[in-house]
C-alpha cells in the first residue's frame, strides 16, 4: 500500500513537470491605435522573438487588406512615466497697527503687517 502510494506521488510529479514544459509559447503583439484599412500602431515587447514579430505582421496585414504593408518607423517608448506637480500659494491681507504717537504731524504705527504673498512649487517625475 505505501509503495502504492509512493509509485502515484511519483507519477503525478512527472505528469505536472512534462505539461509544463510541452506549453507551446503564444506570440504577444497588440494593437494600441488603429484606424482600420489606413494606419496604427502594434506594440511588442522590449524583448521580443521572432514569433512576436510574425503575429504582429499578421494583425498589420489584417488590417491594411490588399494594400501593402509599410513599417513606417520603428522603436522604443517610455512607460509608466508619472509626471506630479504641486503648487502653493499663500497670502497675507495684512493688518493695521496700533497708533504710538506722532512726529512731526505724522502718525507712528506699531505692529502693523504689510500684505504679502509667497508661492512655493514642487515637481517630480518617477
Amino acid at each position: 500500500m505505501k509503495n502504492l502510494n509512493l509509485i502515484l506521488v511519483s507519477s503525478l510529479i512527472v505528469a505536472v513537470l512534462t505539461s509544463c514544459q510541452s506549453m507551446p509559447y503564444q506570440p504577444y503583439a497588440r494593437d494600441v491605435k488603429k484606424k482600420p484599412n489606413q494606419n496604427g500602431i502594434i506594440a511588442l515587447k522590449a524583448v521580443h522573438r521572432e514569433e512576436d514579430r510574425q503575429k504582429a505582421t499578421s494583425m498589420m496585414a489584417t488590417n491594411c487588406g490588399p494594400a501593402k504593408v509599410n513599417v513606417i518607423e520603428e522603436g522604443e517608448v517610455v512607460i509608466g512615466q508619472e509626471s506630479t506637480t504641486n503648487s502653493n500659494t499663500s497670502r497675507n491681507a495684512g493688518s493695521h497697527g496700533t497708533q504710538v504717537g506722532s512726529f512731526l504731524g505724522m502718525p507712528v504705527v506699531s505692529g502693523g503687517m504689510d500684505p504679502s504673498e509667497s508661492t512655493s512649487n514642487q515637481n517630480s517625475d518617477r
